[in-house]
């Protein structure tokens, strides 16, 4: 596993456990370095002011929230600095939840939780979270920010996610179709066997980003002086019903089961 990237304590009551928290994702993004288009020498960005083209110093600059098109108010560094939540490790649990009530909109990033001395009650939490089902509302301050978070067990170890507030969140009201536009009963059917043609087994394996691997394999051609052939893609064939697409689509799957 990485390196922690923070300590913490599990606050529950009179009790805690110390944690270590560890990135569950990473981002793989691939970082350019920019070049002057003739001479390739490195360029870098600069702060200018939009009246005169000007460079500004980072000190001299000031954050500004708009009111209306004629009205702004400006923040001094001192203004914001005392928004800043005082430094604390406590993860403080505040109610446990079935997961039932928290779908995908709510969560943002994963982070893994590991021992830190006292693995008999990192066990034990972990164990309870999972024989009970539940799930166990976080609040805590890292890095002068403060997070809410879903804290869980996984395989018998604890992961936290931090989760997003209320105000983030956008009701589904607006996007359910007409009542006219429910399916047919033979599409339902249709889309059924569909959903039973292509179950499989979970393979994250095969979930690749195809634009970062082409992305590399143009990087690596161009470090070896060869160029690589561009591929256009295919058109997309008209668009047929409902029923005529699931039918082409089980009728494939079926083909590539018995291949």
């Amino acid at each position: 596993m990485t390196r922690a990237m923070w300590k913490g304590m599990i606050v529950l009551g009179g009790q805690t456990v110390s944690v270590k928290m560890y990135s569950a994702v990473e981002d793989r993004t691939i970082r350019f370095h920019m070049l002057h288009k003739t001479d390739h020498a490195p360029v870098e960005q600069h702060i200018v002011r939009k009246d005169t083209g000007k460079e500004v110093k980072r000190e001299d600059i000031r954050k500004a929230f708009s009111i209306d098109k004629h009205t702004a108010v400006i923040l001094q560094p001192e203004d914001l600095d005392k928004l800043v939540p005082p430094e604390s490790r406590d993860i403080q649990l505040t109610q446990f939840v079935t997961p039932a009530v928290l779908g995908d909109q709510w969560y943002e990033r994963p982070y893994y939780l590991g021992p830190d001395g006292d693995e008999v009650s990192y066990f034990a939490l972990a164990q309870a979270l999972e024989n009970k089902n539940m799930i166990g509302i976080a609040r805590w301050i890292m890095r002068k920010k403060r997070y809410v978070g879903a804290l869980t067990s996984i395989d018998g170890y604890l992961a936290v996610s931090t989760m997003r507030r209320a105000d983030q969140v956008l009701k589904f009201a607006g996007i359910q179709p007409a009542t006219n536009m429910k399916p047919l009963p033979n599409e339902m059917k249709l889309a059924q066997q569909l959903v039973s043609s292509i179950e499989a087994d979970f393979d994250p394996q095969s979930w690749q980003n195809e634009y970062r691997q082409r992305l590399l394999k143009l990087i690596e051609a161009k470090a070896h002086g060869e160029k690589l052939v561009s591929v256009k893609p295919k058109k997309k064939a008209p668009q047929a019903s409902l029923a005529d697409s699931l039918k082409a689509s089980i009728a494939a799957a079926r083909e590539r089961k018995v291949a």
